[in-house]
C-alpha cells in the first residue's frame, strides 16, 4: 500500500510528501508525530542524528500543522547520518488526535522499514545518550517491548510554577504502592521490583513481529501506549522496564493533546482539587481487580471462572465463551475491558489521599504475606 492510500485510510489527506535516499543498516526506525513543533523538532532530530546515526530511519507525521515544522525537518534531511521521511497531512473532519497521528505513524514506519524495531517518541522529546545501547541489551535478551525512562527538559522544569510538595509527594506514593502491590500479586521475573512501571509514547520500542501480533497502536481517545501495552500482556508478550533507555520531554503547561501530559502537569498546578491518573483506583477496587486477575489467569476451575464473570455482569454465553479461551492472559484482556465493575472511574485528588492510608497498609501486609495468594483486603 502506498504512504498516500494508508493516510487516506486513516482519514487523512496527504499534503506533502519527502524522503531522503535509502541506505542499508536500518534496525530502528523512530515514530515521531509532530504538529506545531516547528521551535522544537530540529533539536528531537538531531538528538536522534547522534543517538541512533546510521542504524536510525525516521518517519515524522506532521499532522494539522499550521507554523513551519515540516519545513524544518526537511531542511534536516541533507547530511544525516540516517534516513528521514517525512509526511505532512491533514485529518479529514477533524478526526485528528494524539493516537490517531501515533498510530498511523507507525503504519508509515512499518511501510518504510518493515522488519525493523519500531521505536516510538514525540517531537517535543530529546533522547539521551546510551539509550540505543540500553535497547539493544533489553532486545537482546528476548523482550519484545521495552519501556525506557521519561523525564523533563533541565530546561524548562525551573519555569514550572509550583506545586504543592504534599500534593506530588502523595500522588507519587499512591502510584509506587500500586505498582509494588501488582508486582507482589503478580510477580514478574523479567522486571523485579523495583522498577518504573511506565510506559510513555515518548519513550518505548517494540519488535516488527510482537506489533503484528499487539498492533495497531489502539484508536483509544488517549493513553494509547498503556492500551498496546495491555495488548502485548494479552498476547503473552515479554515487556521490560529499562531504567538506562532515557528521553527528556517537553514539560510545557499549552496541551496539544486530550489527557497528555502537559494537561496533568496544568491540572496538578491550577486546580485545588484535580482529577488523578485513572491508574490509581480505591484500594477496594484494586483488590476486586486483582482478585478476578488471579482467578481468571490461574484457577482450574474454569466454570467457577465462568460463575464469577457472570457474577461480575458479563452474560452467561459471553463468561463461558472467556473461561473457555486457553489463552488466559487474552481472557482477562477481555473480561477487564468489558466487566462493568472494573471500568476504570477517575478520582479527585482529595479522593485518592483520604484512600492513601488504607493502601498502605493493604501495601505493608500483602508484602508480608509475599504469597501467591491475594490477601483479603480489610477497609
Amino acid at each position: 500500500m502506498s504512504i498516500a492510500d494508508r493516510v487516506a485510510a486513516a482519514g487523512g489527506e496527504l499534503l506533502r510528501f519527502e524522503a531522503s535516499p535509502p541506505r542499508n543498516g536500518v534496525r530502528y526506525v523512530a515514530c515521531v508525530p509532530v504538529r506545531d513543533e516547528a521551535e522544537r523538532v530540529g533539536a528531537c532530530l538531531d538528538a536522534l542524528d547522534r543517538e541512533f546515526g546510521s542504524s536510525l530511519h525516521t518517519v515524522m507525521l506532521v499532522n494539522d500543522c499550521d507554523d513551519a515544522s515540516m519545513d524544518v525537518i526537511c531542511g534536516r534531511m541533507p547530511g544525516r547520518g540516517g534516513m528521514l521521511t517525512a509526511a505532512a497531512i491533514n485529518w479529514r473532519d477533524s478526526r485528528g488526535t494524539a493516537p490517531r497521528a501515533r498510530s498511523l505513524a507507525f503504519e508509515i514506519a512499518r511501510e518504510v522499514a518493515p522488519e525493523a524495531l519500531l521505536f516510538s517518541t514525540d517531537a517535543d522529546t530529546i533522547v539521551c545518550p546510551g539509550l540505543m545501547a540500553a535497547y539493544d541489551a533489553a532486545f537482546a535478551q528476548g523482550f519484545d517491548l521495552v519501556c525506557g525512562r521519561i523525564g523533563f527538559l533541565a530546561g524548562e522544569v525551573a519555569s514550572l510554577p509550583a506545586v504543592d510538595p504534599r500534593r506530588d509527594a502523595a500522588i507519587r506514593a499512591y502510584r509506587d504502592a500500586t505498582r509494588h502491590i501488582l508486582a507482589l500479586a503478580f510477580p514478574d521475573p523479567g522486571n523485579p521490583w523495583p522498577h518504573h512501571g511506565n510506559i510513555g509514547g515518548a519513550n518505548f520500542a517494540i519488535t516488527a513481529a510482537a506489533y503484528r501480533i499487539a498492533g495497531p497502536v489502539p484508536l483509544v481517545a488517549f493513553g494509547e501506549d498503556r492500551a498496546l501495552r495491555r495488548s502485548c500482556e494479552a498476547h503473552g508478550l515479554r515487556i521490560a522496564y529499562v531504567d538506562a533507555a532515557r528521553v527528556e520531554t517537553s514539560c510545557r503547561l499549552d496541551s496539544r493533546t486530550e489527557g497528555g501530559l502537559a494537561a496533568e502537569l496544568a491540572r496538578n498546578r491550577i486546580e485545588s482539587d484535580p482529577l488523578v491518573d485513572e491508574a490509581l483506583e480505591p484500594p477496594s477496587k484494586l483488590v476486586r481487580r486483582m482478585r478476578l486477575r488471579h482467578l481468571v489467569t490461574t484457577c482450574e476451575d474454569r466454570a467457577g471462572v465462568a460463575s464469577a464473570l457472570t457474577s461480575g455482569g458479563m452474560t452467561s454465553d459471553r463468561a463461558h465463551q472467556l473461561a473457555d479461551m486457553p489463552a488466559r492472559p487474552l481472557a482477562w484482556f477481555h473480561a477487564e475491558a468489558e466487566l462493568a465493575v472494573l471500568r476504570r472511574e477517575r478520582m479527585r485528588f482529595s479522593q485518592m489521599a483520604r484512600h492513601l492510608p488504607a493502601l498502605l497498609r493493604f501495601e505493608a501486609k500483602i508484602a508480608e504475606a509475599r504469597s501467591d495468594k491475594v490477601p483479603e483486603f480489610e477497609g
